[in-house]
């Protein structure tokens, strides 16, 4: 009696078993269900695919250039005190309406 191994596990079975011991299959049969190489396919594309959407922005974003943030100008001191002085001249004169 000759020992062959099993097409979906690989462990030796004897030649005239219509069950794998090991893990239940055909041993002359296919390698595994369909089911099982969508089902792994469909856990890669979930977990790999936001990683890559992800790095992709990241590079993205290194290679573009930042774009130049707009400025306010440079107001001294003496102007800062007249543009308050004219908003208090507004108030007043709101208030005496």
């Amino acid at each position: 009696m000759a020992l062959k191994p099993c097409k979906v596990c690989g462990t030796l079975n004897a030649e005239g078993v219509d069950t794998c011991l090991s893990c239940g299959y055909d041993p002359q049969g296919s390698k595994r269900p369909a089911i099982f190489r969508y089902i792994a396919i469909a856990l890669v594309i979930c977990f790999v695919l936001p990683f890559l959407s992800g790095l992709i922005n990241w590079v993205l974003l290194q290679i573009k250039p930042k774009s130049p943030t707009p400025t306010q100008p440079k107001i001294s001191l003496t102007q800062k005190n007249q543009i308050t002085i004219q908003c208090f001249n507004v108030y007043d004169l709101s208030q005496k309406s």
